[in-house]
């Protein structure tokens, strides 16, 4: 009997650890590494990245990682933490890589920048930076996941100092950070996720708040429970597009083999939904549920691609409160205002609006927009389509009228942004520092005179430092060299010296003559003769 005890009770106890190792399995080994770089030594401080980096810990701690974390790390610091964090992930069923501070790009490769990093030669960015391939290559391998996201597309005078000391061979820093391909036929069941704060070669901000848009939008959504880290990363697009009116536009390129679920994996519970009342009529569900969600973000990548009014509008009549309704309207709002053109003739764009729209515009005043008092985004400023030399002809122009920028060479820097921006101000246009197509006009209309005034002034002192360098120089006589004597000769003198020159009488006094009588020589003034007697007259 007591046999037959063990046995059911061996059972039991066996059947308790297989219903209990699936619920292990989920949590699984996950390690992230965080890093937060603000104070650096050779560059201005960054307001932000140490909160976020902060904020990223507890975020990943809740979820369940074994968080590796530094803040302000020199260049030892940050490669003490990469060497620990491969060790802790080397068999991670999912490794998390997040880093805020500064990063850069030369020829299309990014480096992370340690607060220490003064970067002054091409060298230093093989001995005072971190390289992203080496993110990458301390990932564990599949079937692990491995997760790369990058809060470093801050404008970086680091990256200005080292593009003075490049040879011109070389081309040099872009803004933000280069694409980085992660696509590949070798991918199993894991795979790799790569997020960046913003779009290839762009540059992101770092808000008003504690923490940057981003991270702020990413501790968020990332964790959510039940949504799948695709989809989180496509609403914190969404949300922080729409808060930078399209200035910054995070993105994401990924090669997962199988969904990853940073937070649960098992929504919870919604809440049951009011009753409407008999006079009422009852609300389109949001679609809060997974499967709603999945509808959702299917219909937006649609509108989003095709990039019509009537693709947003449609998105907007079935999710009037979705996660991209007010990137949609934002998105509405541009197209109407941006008619398409062929040539120099308008063309009138189809009038898609629905019957709600068009009867809501009806019944209000109708108001003739300025387009040169649109807001400027970067989209407004992109569809100019503006060349490096274009951009040289705007900096010129800037120049000319008298704002501060270090010279024209097409690169749309900090001070060429601010000289933007203060033209706006001072014209009574919103000082977005990003130009519209009408604005642009108005500046090249505004600045004629002064170029051509600029120009010339710029062309006479090139000619004049072109004379000055080719002005005759003076050539100096050259010197007749001195030849050492042969030796024989300098040891025939030595042994028979010549006599010294004999010198003059010291004694001789000006104004007298010497003479020579019967006591001797004697003086006599030099406007007298020596006397014939040989007797000096005294």
């Amino acid at each position: 009997m007591r046999f037959w005890a063990a046995v059911v009770g061996l059972f039991f106890l066996v059947a308790g650890n297989l219903l209990e190792a699936p619920a292990l399995a989920a949590g699984g080994n996950r390690v992230a590494l965080v890093i937060g770089n603000s104070k650096y030594v050779y560059a201005p401080a960054l307001p932000n990245p140490a909160g976020d980096a902060r904020l990223m810990a507890e975020v990943l701690r809740k979820a369940g990682f074994n968080v590796i974390e530094g803040v302000d790390l020199d260049y030892a610091g940050m490669r003490d933490r990469l060497n620990k964090f491969t060790e802790a992930s080397y068999e991670a069923d999912t490794a998390l890589i997040y880093y805020a501070g500064h990063g850069m790009q030369v020829n299309g490769k990014n480096y992370l920048i340690p607060v220490d990093a003064e970067l002054t030669a091409p060298a230093h960015l093989k001995t005072r930076t971190i390289q992203i391939d080496e993110l990458l290559d301390a990932l564990p391998p599949d079937p692990a996941v491995g997760i790369v996201i990058l809060d470093a597309c801050r404008d970086n005078p680091l990256a200005r100092t080292l593009a003075a000391s490049l040879p011109k061979s070389r081309s040099t820093t872009a803004p933000g950070l280069a694409p980085i391909d992660v696509s590949g036929s070798d991918v199993g069941t894991g795979g790799v996720l790569i997020a960046f704060a913003t779009d290839p070669g762009s540059v992101s901000y770092d808000g008003n708040g504690a923490n940057s848009p981003y991270t702020t939008s990413l501790a968020r959504h990332l964790a959510e429970p039940g949504v799948e880290i695709q989809s989180a990363l496509t609403r914190v697009r969404g949300e922080v597009t729409a808060e930078t009116d399209g200035r910054q536009r995070p993105w994401h390129n990924a090669s997962l083999g199988r969904e990853v679920f940073i937070g649960p994996q098992t929504p919870p519970p919604a809440a049951p939904a009011p009753q409407p009342s008999a006079t009422e009529t009852p609300a389109q569900p949001a679609g809060t549920d997974a499967r709603g969600w999945e509808i959702e973000q299917r219909v937006w990548d649609e509108a989003s691609k095709r990039n019509t009014l009537a693709h947003y509008e449609a998105y907007l009549q079935q999710f009037p409160k979705g996660a991209f309704a007010d990137l949609a309207r934002l998105n509405i709002d541009q197209l109407k205002k941006s008619p398409v053109t062929v040539g120099n003739a308008p063309t009138v764009v189809a009038n898609t609006e629905s019957a709600a729209s068009r009867s809501a515009t009806a019944a209000a005043p109708a108001a003739a927009a300025n387009p040169e008092t649109d807001t400027g985004t970067e989209l407004t400023e992109s569809a100019i389509g503006l060349d490096r030399q274009e951009k040289i002809d705007l900096q010129e122009r800037l120049l000319a009228i008298g704002y501060d920028l270090d010279e024209a060479d097409g690169d749309f820097g900090l001070k060429t942004r601010r000289a933007i921006g203060q033209w706006q101000e001072e014209n009574k246009l919103p000082p977005t520092t990003f130009l519209t197509s009408k604005q642009y006009a108005r500046l090249k209309l505004d600045t004629d005179d002064a170029l051509k005034s600029y120009r010339a002034q710029r062309a006479s002192e090139a000619e004049a430092r072109k004379q000055e360098s080719a002005a005759p120089q003076k050539t100096e006589k050259p010197q007749p060299v001195v030849r050492a004597k042969p030796r024989r000769d300098r040891q025939r003198e030595a042994a028979n010296p010549r006599p010294a020159p004999k010198s003059k009488a010291a004694g001789r006094k000006s104004g007298f003559r010497t003479c020579s009588g019967i006591d001797g020589t004697f003086e006599v003034p030099a406007s007298q003769r020596c006397p014939l007697s040989g007797y000096a007259h005294y």
